[in-house]
């Protein structure tokens, strides 16, 4: 089976073996709807039992992918929302903001949870961020060291140039061959050296 995402729809296409072209042929089984995929029962009719289950081995590891995504997606926004969050809190003091503390300290205590059981503790985290200004900082003593004279070098051996040719050669162009009869009574042989 194959799947061809379009715009909206999921496409449940089968191959199967054509003798009189001598090739596979697709045909087209099927649609889902991308929005909300569901096997329906005209699709259910049209596909054998293995069919059924490889579609719905197609729509977990979709349903899957888009779960981690979504995930990702939020860890990755998260800084930036708890920038606004904290100027959100310096500007407000009201009702509202004890109830967002409130649900905001709880799902903290979550996410620290899960950052330490993930192998990210405090210490490991600070660990990784001073080693990642440790580059930084060597690029920004690099103006630094450039102002200081360079230290002087060994002088390397001097290396003699590679012998070449006086002349190069020409190509020479490849000789043609020479038809060459075959000896007949009328023409004397004559011996090989």
């Amino acid at each position: 089976m194959q799947f061809r995402e379009r715009r909206r729809v999921i496409q449940v296409i089968r191959t199967t073996y054509d003798p009189g072209l001598k090739r596979g042929r697709s045909e087209l089984v099927g649609k889902l709807d991308k929005g909300s995929p569901e096997i329906s029962e005209k699709l259910q009719n049209a596909c054998t039992p293995a069919e059924l289950a490889e579609i719905a081995d197609y729509l977990s590891g979709r349903r899957e992918t888009q779960r981690t995504a979504a995930v990702r997606t939020g860890a990755e926004a998260l800084p930036d929302q708890m920038r606004k969050a904290a100027e959100y809190f310096q500007t407000h003091q009201d009702d509202k903001a004890l109830v967002f503390a409130t649900e905001i300290r709880a799902a903290w205590d979550e996410l620290k949870a899960a950052m330490r059981k993930a192998g990210f503790s405090k210490s490991k985290v600070r660990q990784a961020a001073k080693a990642a200004q440790k580059p930084a900082q060597k690029t920004a003593d690099a103006p630094k060291a450039a102002a200081m004279p360079p230290k002087p070098t060994p002088k390397a051996k001097a290396i003699p140039p590679a012998k070449t040719p006086a002349k190069k050669l020409a190509a020479k162009p490849t000789p043609t061959p020479v038809p060459v009869e075959p000896p007949t009574a009328t023409t004397p042989k004559t011996p090989v050296d």
